[in-house]
Formats: structure tokens, sequence, C-alpha cells
């Protein structure tokens, strides 16, 4: 019965290199290794599940889209110059700085120096590349038009990094700024309140009511902390597990397209992803069913993937692609029109790539304004809320102050 042995070895250039042979014995393994010109260094039984636990992969499950962009990128101008495949792996090892990377294209080495074609050695990394690579690999490898492919890889990974890095840093400073405020005011309610009231309530002072409110939610986090990460903590587990659900991812996406200013900003990047990861599959001459298989693990929203499920029936039975996606209530008309002029003139490739080109804009366009308009939201909200905190410790003194007692 075959197992799983882990080795290091040097290759034929003397590079260090690791990974993990299926053979039926020790012996067997270092033969496989010896066939492939290694000379080996170690060599060891794998645990039970067929590799070593390692720190990076917790770290690092997929590859990120900035490696993927300068890997596509790099490969493709290999290619180009006429570099063969293995050699074009073992140049783009050496110079990846992502951990993850380097160990996938040492494992496709291995599997290209046993006589696999590039397209089953990608198929076998399981999930660590994007969905979209393994179809525009297949593509570009049957068509023979690989470098092709690859530099449109390129600039879909780059396109897609660019546009999630400016929501990133949209999303940065409101997310700062919650979370100072929300340290400022724990350690009012949790540190300083208590003091103040400890010695009005020495002196037999009446607390009016902002106060008493105020001290029950200092009360409940000062003495009961525990209680509030744990219920915290409890209730992100469990919307986690009912995320990862079927009706529940349903059920949460609903929820997010119907939030306001949120919802048609994710609706907008999911249309902008829909519309330029479908034109660079149709440009790299995937089919359009396969293409329509691989939008459905890409566009991150199940009613965009009901959609996309409902279009690819139609298709196969013969109609087009707008009508379902019209029907389906998450694509706008002007998105739906121009894939209908798209289909009807043969231009689908150039319609969605407009379609991708006008989202990006106009999610650059959101983006800037909810970024402008968050700051001063954030920052009368959270002054609102810290001034009833101080009103509610200055009343009880003015009181005391003006000889009153305010019920």
């Amino acid at each position: 019965m075959a197992q799983s042995y882990a080795y290091r070895a040097r290759n034929a250039a003397g590079n260090i290199i690791t990974g993990f042979v299926e053979a039926e014995g020790v012996q067997m393994a270092g033969a496989l290794l010896r066939q492939r010109n290694y000379f080996i260094i170690e060599i060891k039984s794998a645990p039970a599940k067929g590799r070593e636990i390692n720190l990076s992969d917790f770290m690092e499950k997929k590859i990120g889209l900035k490696h993927m962009a300068i890997f596509c990128r790099q490969f493709a101008t290999l290619v180009e110059a006429g570099v063969p495949i293995l050699n074009c792996l073992d140049i783009l090892r050496q110079q990846t700085e992502s951990k993850k990377l380097k160990e996938v294209l040492a494992k496709m080495a291995a599997l290209l120096e046993e006589g696999r074609t590039l397209t089953d050695a990608v198929r076998q990394q399981g999930e660590v590349f994007p969905h979209i690579f393994y179809s525009m690999i297949e593509a570009g490898e049957v068509g023979g038009v690989l470098e092709q492919s690859l530099e449109r890889l390129a600039t879909h990974f780059e396109k897609e990094h660019e546009l999630r890095e400016k929501i990133k840093s949209a999303m940065t400073y409101p997310a700062v700024v919650i979370i100072i405020a929300a340290l400022a005011i724990y350690a009012l309610l949790a540190f300083i309140l208590p003091k103040f009231v400890s010695m009005l309530v020495t002196a037999g002072v009446t607390l009016p009511l902002p106060t008493r409110i105020v001290m029950f939610i200092s009360s409940v986090l000062s003495r009961f902390w525990y209680l509030v990460i744990g219920g915290t903590a409890a209730a992100v587990f469990l919307f986690g597990r009912f995320r990862r659900t079927k009706s529940g991812r349903e059920v949460v996406d609903r929820l997010v397209f119907r939030l306001p200013v949120f919802g048609p900003l994710q609706k907008k990047v999911i249309i902008s992803r829909f519309a330029r990861t479908l034109s660079t599959l149709i440009h790299a001459g995937v089919p359009i069913l396969q293409s329509l298989e691989v939008m459905q693990s890409i566009v991150g929203n199940q009613l965009v993937v009901k959609a996309v499920k409902q279009a690819e029936t139609s298709i196969s039975e013969g109609r087009g692609l707008a009508e379902p996606l019209a029907q389906s209530g998450v694509f706008p008309p002007m998105v739906t029109r121009m894939i209908a002029i798209g289909e009807e003139t043969g231009a689908l490739e150039n319609m969605l790539e407009k379609i991708a080109a006008f989202y990006d804009r106009e999610v650059e366009a959101t983006v800037a304004r909810l970024s402008a308009a968050l700051e001063p939201i954030l920052i009368v909200g959270m002054g609102a809320v810290i001034g009833f905190i101080i009103i509610s410790i200055m009343l009880p003194i003015l009181n005391v102050m003006s000889g009153s007692t305010v019920q």
C-alpha cells in the first residue's frame, strides 16, 4: 500500500528542495527521487494525512492576488522568451517571496518531471490557486497560447488586487477610529466613572437617570467582562457556523445587498468581478458553460451564484445569457442589456470589459464618497457617546454644587 514520504534533496542545479512522494516503501520512494536526478539528504514517513504540520500552512493557505499577478507576469515573459516550462518553474520558485508558492512550484516541477502536463500539475495542487487560474492554464496549454493566457491572468489579478486595496485603504481609517473610540469608552466606563460615582454615593448624593444608566453599563463591563467577551465570541462563532451553511450564506448575502450604502457597493464590486472574470475566460477560449462553472466559485455571493446557475441552464438549453441574469433581479438593466447586445453582435467579450471598467470607476467613486462621509459621521457619533458619558459624570457633581437633586 502506498504511503506518503517527506524528503529533503538537492536537484541537478544543487539547490535544496523539499516535498512529498507517494511510494510503497522507503526504498521505492528513494528510487523515485533518484529517477528525478535528486541527491537525497533526508527521507522519512509523513504523518497519516500525508504531510507534516507546517506553520506556514496556517498563515498562507492560498496564494494572494499580488503574488499571483507577479507570478503570472513573470511566467508569461519566460514562456514568450522560449524558456522550457520546467526551467520557468525553477526560476520562478527562486524569485518568488511567497513561501506557499515556492512549495507549490516545487511540487509542480516534480510532476512535470514525471511526464505530467502543466494543466495536470496545476490541478494536483488542490485549492491553492484561484479557480480562474486552472481554466485559463488549461485553455492556454490546449490552444498553444499559454503566454497570452498568463498575460491576461496577470492583468486580471492586478486589477482585482488594486480594487481590493482601494477598498481596504478606504476602510482602514474608520476601523482605526472605531477601535480607538471603543477603547476610550471602555476606559471611561470601567475605570474612571466608578471612582467618581462611588465618591458621590458615599456622600449620599442621589444619582440622576443618565448617570444610573451609564453606571449599569459600567458595572456590567467591569464585573462581568468575561461574560461580555464570552458572549461576543459565542455570537461570532455561531454566526460563522450559520454563515457556512448554504441557507445561512444566502440569508447573509441577501441582507448584505439590503444594507444602506454598503449593499450597493458590494453589488458593484461583484458585478465588476463577474464581468472582468467572464471576459477573461472567454478571451482565453474557455467554453461558456465551463466559464460559468468557474464563475460560481468566484463571485462570492449566493444570490449571484443562483443567477449564474440559471444562466448556465439557459445556455445549455440553447437560449441566451442575458435573460436569466435579468430575471434574477441582481444585475441592473444596463448590465443585462449590454450583455444581450454583446450576444447578438458577437462582441460579448468587449461588452463585458466595458461593464467591468464602468463598475470599477463606480466602485472607486463610491469608496471615495463613503470614505469622505464616514469621517464626520464617526466623529459626531463617537463624540455624542463620549459626551453623554461625560455629562452623566458631571450632572451629579453640578447637583451637589447647586445644592439640588436632579431626578
